[in-house]
């Protein structure tokens, strides 16, 4: 539930960050101690756009190392470990971008210190736009010579698709090439009606997970079915929506198809706010999201409950004379403030853009 709410706020975050050529966001750990009030800098993303605003890329960079590093070997007359005090950001992890004509991502890859990549994932669209498919696998892994795919002038295939049938005209191989290498191979059967049946799938032993999607008339997203390693149910989520195309309702089943949990949305929409309510498989009531928008119907005060109507989180959001989201300060609801019970945030991000 907790990584849902994470991700929601993440994407919302990206959608104000457009336009831009680069976007820096500062992340600042803030710790009282004797009256004393301290922000460190614990963590900063930049984020860089090419011409048409679309992101490149996406660093994440720490500023603090272990203690254990924080001392070093200094030769000559003053030989022996000395406490380093100043230090360079420290790369994490890096996301990298492309995207098609239409202004949709086809693929993210994600690299760690020393430019190692950890995995690559593509997005298939249709014809409307409407993305129907989305695979990630570890490029390390995806060893298997025979799932080369070597056509000629297929070196900058981002994907592929190759039909082949068999002798008898009754059996359909589907392949599935990814930076021209097969990941997925489905047979079909060809019924007496020319209606294709699936009858088996192999799943290449990089690929870590497959989500297919499927839309209503109106193009929503209605469900989600994903599998993992080697084709394993990983579980599917299903979508409603009112008749203002908003969702309202989210519920998350596992591999067996039995509900996980349950994510229900209500808008009041005369007093700016919405209302995202979290249950468990037995329907028990796990949180709570509030949020307050402002006049211009932005993200203003988001306020996390439990079950029993307690704040335990707050978040408030700040714009500049732009309208660009400048500051965000979390609030730890459950830990005393300074004097006279006042509020002090634990944690404050920062939005410098170029």
């Amino acid at each position: 539930m907790r990584i849902q709410i994470k991700y929601f706020i993440c994407c919302l975050i990206l959608s104000f960050l457009s336009g831009e050529k680069s976007t820096t966001i500062k992340v600042f750990h803030i710790f009282e101690s004797f009256g004393t009030e301290t922000q460190e800098l614990k963590n900063s993303i930049i984020v860089n756009f090419n011409s048409k605003g679309f992101i490149v890329d996406s660093t994440i960079y720490t500023h603090t190392l272990p203690l254990s590093e924080k001392y070093v070997y200094v030769s000559g007359p003053n030989e022996g470990l000395k406490l380093r005090r100043n230090y360079e950001q420290e790369m994490v992890l890096s996301y990298r971008f492309e995207h098609d004509n239409q202004g949709n991502r086809i693929s993210t890859s994600l690299f760690g210190s020393g430019d190692s990549l950890y995995w690559r994932e593509y997005q298939k669209f249709d014809s409307n736009n409407r993305m129907i498919k989305r695979i990630r696998y570890n490029p390390v892994q995806a060893i298997n010579p025979d799932m080369v795919h070597g056509h000629s002038g297929s070196e900058n295939m981002l994907w592929g698709e190759d039909y082949n049938y068999d002798s008898t005209g009754t059996m359909l191989e589907h392949k599935e090439i990814y930076n021209n290498y097969i990941l997925v191979v489905t047979n079909f059967k060809l019924e007496s009606a020319g209606a294709p049946k699936r009858e088996s799938q192999y799943f290449d032993p990089s690929v870590i997970f497959q989500t297919i999607f499927f839309h209503n008339t109106q193009g929503k997203v209605i469900e989600e079915r994903s599998v993992g390693r080697l084709g394993q149910s990983l579980g599917s989520i299903s979508y409603k929506y009112d008749i203002l195309g908003r969702c309202i309702a989210t519920t998350s089943y596992n591999e067996i198809g039995k509900v996980e949990e349950r994510f229900n949305t209500v808008y009041d929409d005369e007093n700016f706010k919405t209302y995202d309510y979290y249950s468990d498989s037995n329907v028990k009531l796990n949180s709570i999201r509030e949020i307050l928008l402002d006049n211009q119907g932005r993200k203003y005060i988001e306020a996390i409950l439990d079950g029993q109507d307690r704040v335990l989180e707050k978040n408030v959001y700040l714009y500049n004379a732009k309208g660009k989201l400048k500051e965000v300060k979390n609030y730890d609801m459950l830990r005393r403030g300074r004097e006279g019970e006042s509020e002090i945030p634990i944690r404050v991000s920062t939005y410098e853009y170029d």
